[in-house]
């Protein structure tokens, strides 16, 4: 196998790599304590076509000392609707969260950002971003 080949075949492990890494929120609850969480998202974009629904799942990931309740909100541009199975994740529940995701028939085609907000009962609050590709119905 030549040089070039190898080069180009790193190249595309690496970016598989890190493109397939983790879609996690920056922390929320307090800052440099364990009293702290984050939101995880799917890494890749989901891809919905204009009438259809996708459901994706979002994590409450939850560090140690981190015991307060969770209030979720999920904000869409315009031509997407979205629904949280929860809207509060207290700290007995399970950590998964799903979230549907509407696209309008007349959506708009192409990238959209979901934003998913978790705020703690105290402390800072967390927003990660839910990537959605829009294709044409069929």
């Amino acid at each position: 196998m030549s040089k070039s080949y190898l080069v180009l075949a790193a190249s595309a492990a690496l970016a598989l790599t890190v493109g397939i890494g983790c879609n996690k929120s920056s922390e929320g609850g307090v800052s440099g304590t364990k009293d702290t969480f984050k939101i995880g998202a799917p890494p890749l974009a989901t891809t919905i076509k204009q009438g259809d629904k996708q459901t994706v799942p979002i994590t409450v990931d939850r560090d140690s000392g981190f015991q307060q309740s969770v209030k979720l909100d999920a904000q869409a541009p315009k031509g997407l609707k979205v629904d949280l199975d929860k809207s509060t994740v207290k700290p007995s529940d399970l950590k998964d969260v799903a979230l549907s995701i509407t696209a309008d028939k007349d959506c708009p085609l192409g990238d959209h950002v979901v934003k998913v907000t978790g705020k703690p009962d105290t402390g800072n609050p967390t927003t990660v971003e839910v990537k959605v590709t829009v294709t044409a119905m069929k």
